[in-house]
Order: C-alpha cells, then sequence, then structure tokens
C-alpha cells in the first residue's frame, strides 16, 4: 500500500451509528506483505537468488523475437497488454541457485501475482503448492555460491566450489563459456554494466576480472588475506568493490588494478556482503556483527572524509562508529 492510501484509508470514517455518537475508529488497513500461495524447490540449500532485470525486456516473455533490450523497457502495464495476446505476461523472472550444483529459473505471471495480491482469505491462507522450473542449469560438479545477471538478461553467470564460473544463455539454457583460474571455492561474481567484463570473488583470497566473450582471466588481484566474500561494479564499470572475511573493503581502478580505497569498521568485523548504490557514491556492507554500513565511497582520486564513510551513532541500523576509509 502507497502511504498517500494508507492515509487516505486512516483518514476515511464509518458512517454515524444510530446514537448520532461518530465512531472515529479506521478499518483495519489490510497486510503489507501476503505471501504468494507459491514456492519452488531444490534437491538442497538454496543459496543466492536474483531477478532478472526489470529495465530489459525479459527473453521469456510471450512473443519474444529473441532480442533483449538493453535498457529503456517499458512498464508492467504496457508489457502486460503487449503480451495479451500471447498469454500471460511475465513481470517477473527469478533465478535460485543452490547446492545441489544446479541453476533453476522460476517465471511469476501476472495472474500468479495478483492471486497472492488481491486473493480471498481462503486462498491467500491455502496450503502453498509448488511450481515447476521454467529452465533448470546443469553443468557444475559442486555447489553454487552466487549467480548474477548480464544488465540485459540475456546472460547469467555462476560462481561454484567446484573452483571455477559459467556463464550461461538464459534463454536456451546453454553453457556458453567455463572460467577456470581460481584455486579455491568462487563465492561470488558480477557482471559489469557494459556485460563485457565479469567480476569474481574467491576462498583463494583474489579478486579476478574475466573477458566474458573469451573466457580469459584479464586480470588478478591479490586482493585480501581471507576469502572474498563479496564483489560488484560501480555504475560505469570503471571501478570494483570487494569485501572480505579480514574485514577490509577495497575499491579498485577496473583498467589499472590500483586499490583506490580500504574501507573497514571499527573491531574489523569479516565482511559478508558489498554492494554499490545506483549511483556509485556509495558502498553498502554486511558484516559478521549483525551489522548494515553505508560508506561513501568518494571521488576516484580516493579523497574522502572519514566522518561521512563511518558516521557515529553505533547503536544505528546504518553505520557504525570507529569505521576508517584510507588510501
Amino acid at each position: 500500500m502507497t502511504s498517500d492510501a494508507a492515509g487516505a484509508a486512516a483518514g476515511t470514517k464509518r458512517p454515524l451509528p444510530e446514537d448520532n455518537t461518530e465512531d472515529n475508529t479506521a478499518p483495519p488497513a489490510p497486510a503489507d506483505f501476503v505471501a504468494l500461495p507459491f514456492y519452488g524447490e531444490h534437491k538442497k540449500a538454496v543459496s543466492a537468488c536474483s531477478f532478472a532485470p526489470t529495465h530489459a525486456q525479459s527473453p521469456f516473455a510471450p512473443g519474444h523475437d529473441g532480442s533483449v533490450a538493453a535498457g529503456g523497457g517499458t512498464s508492467c502495464a504496457d508489457a502486460d497488454a503487449d503480451a495479451s495476446a500471447a498469454g500471460p505476461a511475465v513481470p517477473a523472472v527469478c533465478a535460485s541457485a543452490s547446492a545441489d550444483g544446479t541453476v533453476k529459473l522460476w517465471k511469476l505471471t501476472s495472474e500468479m501475482l495478483e492471486r497472492g495480491a488481491v486473493g480471498t482469505e481462503a486462498e491467500q491462507q491455502a496450503k502453498p503448492g509448488p511450481i515447476g522450473a521454467l529452465r533448470t542449469l546443469h553443468g557444475h560438479a559442486r555447489g553454487i555460491n552466487d549467480v548474477a545477471w548480464s544488465p540485459t538478461a540475456e546472460y547469467l553467470a555462476t560462481a561454484s566450489d567446484d573452483k571455477s564460473l559459467r556463464i550461461w544463455d538464459a534463454e536456451t539454457g546453454a553453457a556458453l563459456v567455463e572460467l577456470r583460474g581460481h584455486t579455491n571455492y568462487v563465492f561470488s561474481c558480477a557482471f559489469s554494466p557494459q556485460t563485457n567484463l565479469l567480476v569474481s570473488g574467491s576462498f583463494d583470497e583474489t579478486v579476478k576480472l574475466w573477458d566474458v566473450r573469451s573466457g580469459d582471466c584479464v586480470s588478478t588481484l591479490p586482493a585480501h588475506s581471507d576469502p572474498v566474500t563479496g564483489v560488484d561494479f560501480n555504475r560505469d564499470g570503471t571501478c570494483v568493490v570487494s569485501g572480505s572475511h579480514d574485514g577490509l573493503i577495497r575499491i579498485w581502478d577496473t583498467m589499472t588494478g590500483e586499490c583506490l580505497k580500504t574501507i573497514y569498521a571499527g573491531g574489523n568485523p569479516p565482511v559478508s556482503y558489498v554492494r554499490f548504490s545506483p549511483n556509485g557514491r556509495f558502498v553498502l556492507t554486511g558484516t559478521l556483527d549483525s551489522t548494515l554500513r553505508l560508506w561513501r565511497a568518494g571521488d576516484r582520486d580516493g579523497a574522502v572524509d572519514d566522518a561521512a564513510a563511518a558516521p557515529a551513532g553505533g547503536g544505528s541500523a546504518l553505520g557504525g562508529g570507529g569505521g576508517r576509509c584510507t588510501k
């Protein structure tokens, strides 16, 4: 429910009772979140899941001609109208990775989403039923730790305990390229905005940059002194961020491999998650001390204000005192 709708609901009064006493009690608001009566299954633990980029036309939409839009896109309403003649629209496609060594693709149609959102109470509380995977990708010899979509939703990348990465055609499920070079489990991966590079982080403590077309490793960064648990590109692909169990967050120049900044929180808690903000100005991190921190990435020349990078107020959900950002 939007804030406007919630405000309207709260401000609506019931008709006056017979005794002319005004009842200001607002009707109960509907639940903010409703569990959809569907679920998908793997044979082992699910390690990662990711929705296909919403700005790109899904290659699984009815009537799709095989091409994938690089940007712009249309609204869900427009997509529904365009696809109505061919069948239910596909507003969302999700990829899930598992310790069973597979990736499954799931499509959520408008009908499925509407059933969960506006269905009767009995329908919403009904026992969930399984849905079939749109496609299952096989190829890794061991469990998969991460799955990433390309910005155009044309490709998927997977990082596995078999020390390899694979790039897949999302529409056909074909394995296009196998990337080998890490000497230990590969824990994370991400495409560059141009889709020409893939970055990976591994338990071998390195960050690697790969040429997507050839599968060659173009750069190896001796990034950390403990396993690398997260990697990401900034909005224009000029920088990469990496996080590690050594407690450090590092920002790298994609072209030169130079470490532009090293960020760490007070107490040096192990880092489990890193992500650039959409505008590239901030880095969000998750650490094993149960804290989310938002850091200002600063300019590419390394200039950054420590106070802005690690705001005080250790009790807040975002930000914790005692951190530093150094070049």
